[in-house]
């Protein structure tokens, strides 16, 4: 029988990103030149960020990143401009 008073884990919404979002603070984020990565103290939030983000626009029943649409993609990709939400993400773009 399961313990029902095991913790289990939660979803991801980033309820304090969201606010952020919407209050207009923005986070910094290391990005590396060479890989693309996201780094430093805010590297993990922005990448669930982006989890969240294309989970929103994107079927889980696509087996991999190469079954998405361009216009998926396109979506996903207006939407991390728009919110703009992350200092230094538009640095590495423009680079």
């Amino acid at each position: 029988m399961a313990d029902s008073s095991k913790k289990t884990r939660e979803a991801t919404r980033l309820k304090a990103t969201a606010i952020n979002r919407l209050s207009g603070i923005k986070i910094p984020v290391d990005i590396d030149p060479q890989s693309g990565r996201a780094s430093g103290p805010n590297g993990a939030k922005f990448g669930s960020y982006l989890g969240v983000l294309t989970r929103s626009k994107v079927s889980i029943l696509l087996p991999d990143w190469d079954h998405v649409t361009e216009e998926e993609k396109d979506l996903i990709w207006q939407d991390l401009c728009v919110s703009n939400k992350f200092l230094g993400y538009n640095n590495y773009i423009m680079n």
